[in-house]
């Protein structure tokens, strides 16, 4: 039980004291324990200990100093009144003058300040004093507004009372105190829902805000309570604010307890911002977590930690895989899947990971073989939807007579060869999940309208029906032409381009992304990608790919077999590259070595690493192939291994072991600044 001191000046209005306490049990029932404090009565070293305390008055406060200890449990309290009291004044005729009257001068001017609060501007309130009654300066005046305990106040000629009777405790002044005391629980809440109905109160903007949470509190105890992962949302002190059933089940805790993250996690994990999918053995059980920091203008306030049970989650995914591979609708491949390098395509996979946590509709732009649908895959499988049904429609690839029966599905009868039973159609079987609609810019203009609504609406309805279907499915649209050339040319629909265009990412053709052709080989041959020469690792960096990915997996293929490259290539043998110079040579650092371009290329290496390493942190080879690629020089890292070899035989790198990469030697940097001298 909690304790609650109301604090007032003195016992001098005790009925108006009882009203305000058994206001407070209405609402807090026998969740507290409420004591009163007369400031007249209490001893100069007395001491008040409570969980909170209410004053009546603000001038209370420095009274106070010397009997509490924290002066943040204070709550000043505001007063409000009952509608049915109230319309009445409302009714009062403009311009009328009122008296209002109560016990003491600072009572009036809060009665007169919140009817004013409340809207009641037609009147003109005149506050009461007794000397000025007593000589008759209010025998104009023959209405007035009156509190319960003070009605025989009132002169005598005065003819209309309007009596509000005691004034009720705020809104504003519960939820303080509510808050104070730890008490959200559905007694209390229900209680104060109830009071809201029948006050009229000042503090509207404050009463929309705490419905708008209280409504958000209910929506996720009614989604997150019966979840069988255990979840936590906790301030940046460790405050736990919300806790779901499964969450105090397993760790024996409750909402405002402090938890703290090292008695649950590793040191490393307990200190992270966030992570995801770690594992941790808690209660001899394996649980994978998850942590989300929750920030306000890059200022971390708190986070939300996710532990699901690993034996429950692998029998909820199995179940549920089992299911989507029976159907086919599901999405194999994953972010990891995407073999890449190159800064574009790192920076497309960067925007895609925080697109797919939206629901927004995601346009992939890109050219044949780039591989729009795998980064489709990736965005819904990375995506809150991922348990769900992938759909994927080739939109180029279906006659359109066909293509809408496909998508929206029909009902018994309503074709020549349509099936007795009907048939779902593809937009029903994506419930829950994702769609993917590739080669969207050739569908027929009659399919852009249907499509339109679909997105507008979430509302299809099948062909050769009349009954509208609700849909819940996330959208991720693809195509290789050119949009805006075709709305310009009236042959694709501006609204529907503009409803689909919310995101998009743009995927780059190989011939722009020439950092991704060695690593997307060594995932396509395998073990005979050692067998690739230098020439043959130039050949493919020359080539412009304009078959993109597809065309590099169908080349590596044909080598896998033939053992050489496909003959339509151009030969890297016949002519120098590109990047050979006839700047100055190493000299004698290099004698046994008679090509140019070869020093050349060193030269670059050595001037890579002295301006993108430290003392202490090295460059590894991917980024010195980046930063080469950069300059027009393309090489394998086969060649790029056997250079920096020699730059380490003659002493000008050093080269650490695992991820510390190279970094240059003082020999080297005297040989740089020699040749800038």
């Amino acid at each position: 039980m909690k304790e609650l001191a109301i604090i007032y000046r003195s016992m001098c209005n005790p009925a108006a004291i009882e009203y305000l306490e058994n206001n407070f049990y209405s609402v807090l029932g026998d969740y507290v324990n409420i004591t009163n404090y007369y400031m007249n009565e209490v001893d100069k070293d007395e001491r008040i200990e409570a969980d909170a305390y209410v004053i009546c008055y603000e001038d209370i406060l420095s009274s106070l100093v010397g009997h509490i200890d924290d002066f943040s449990k204070v709550v000043v309290m505001t007063r409000s009144i009952q509608q049915k009291y109230l319309h009445p004044v409302m009714e009062i005729p403009a311009g009328t003058r009122v008296l209002v009257v109560n016990d003491s001068r600072q009572s009036i001017l809060q009665t007169m300040y919140m009817i004013y609060e409340l809207g009641v501007g037609h009147l003109m309130l005149v506050p009461f004093d007794k000397d000025t009654a007593v000589q008759g300066g209010y025998d104009d005046i023959d209405t007035a507004i009156v509190t319960k305990a003070s009605k025989h106040l009132v002169p005598d000629h005065i003819t209309h009372v309007y009596n509000i009777y005691n004034r009720e405790i705020s809104f504003e002044t519960f939820h303080k105190v509510i808050s104070l005391l730890g008490l959200q629980n559905s007694y209390v809440h229900g209680n104060l829902l109830k009071k809201i109905k029948e006050d009229m109160d000042t503090s509207i903007d404050y009463i929309n805000s705490y419905m708008s949470s209280f409504l958000k509190d209910q929506m996720l105890n009614n989604v997150v309570d019966g979840s069988s992962q255990a979840i936590i949302l906790l301030d940046s002190r460790g405050t736990i604010h919300y806790i779901n059933e499964q969450a105090a089940s397993t760790f024996g805790i409750e909402q405002n307890d402090i938890f703290i993250q090292n008695h649950y996690l590793p040191d490393a994990l307990a200190s992270s911002d966030s992570f995801e999918d770690e594992m941790i053995v808690f209660k001899e059980g394996n649980y994978l977590v998850k942590k989300i920091n929750i920030s306000l203008l890059d200022e971390s306030i708190g986070c939300c930690l996710i532990f699901q049970n690993e034996k429950d989650l692998r029998e909820s995914e199995n179940n549920l895989s089992r299911k989507l591979k029976q159907s086919g609708f599901y999405a194999r491949y994953t972010f990891n899947d995407m073999i890449h390098q190159s800064a574009s395509m790192q920076q497309c996979i960067s925007m895609a990971k925080k697109a797919a946590l939206s629901d927004y509709t995601i346009l992939i732009r890109g050219a044949s073989g780039t591989g729009k649908e795998l980064l489709a895959q990736s965005i819904h499988n990375y995506s809150p939807r991922r348990k769900y049904p992938f759909v994927a429609v080739n939109c180029g690839a279906i006659p359109d007579s066909l293509l809408e029966s496909e998508l929206f599905g029909y009902e018994e009868g309503s074709f020549t060869g349509a099936k007795k039973s009907g048939k779902l159609g593809l937009f029903e079987h994506a419930q829950h999940g994702t769609i993917f609609l590739d080669e969207i810019g050739d569908i027929s203009s009659s399919l852009q309208t249907r499509l339109l609504r679909v997105i507008q609406e979430r509302q299809i309805m099948r062909v050769g029906s009349g009954k509208i279907i609700d849909i819940d499915v996330r959208i991720i649209a693809a195509t290789n032409a050119d949009l805006e050339k075709r709305v310009s040319e009236g042959k694709f629909r501006s609204d529907l381009f503009y409803r689909l265009n919310v995101i998009t990412l743009n995927l780059a053709p190989l011939k722009d992304r020439k950092a991704d052709i060695l690593p997307l080989l060594k995932v396509f041959l395998g073990k005979k990608y050692n067998n690739l020469l230098p020439k043959e690792q130039e050949t493919l960096l020359r080539y412009s790919w304009p078959g993109n990915v597809r065309e590099l997996e169908n080349a590596a293929s044909y080598y896998r077999i033939m053992g050489q490259l496909p003959e339509y290539l151009p030969a890297g043998t016949s002519a120098e590259p590109d990047y050979i110079k006839s700047d100055d040579c190493f000299g004698a650092v290099f004698q046994n070595d008679d090509m140019a371009g070869k020093d050349y290329i060193m030269k670059k290496i050595l001037k890579i690493i002295l301006s993108e390493s430290t003392p202490y942190v090295g460059i590894g080879r991917g980024a010195i192939l980046q930063s080469l690629y950069k300059e027009n020089i393309n090489i394998g890292e086969g060649l790029l291994k056997k250079y920096m070899a020699e730059l380490k035989k003659n002493g000008l790198i050093h080269t650490g072991t695992g991820r510390t990469g190279s970094r240059i030697t003082r020999e080297g940097l005297l040989y740089i600044e020699g040749e800038k001298s």
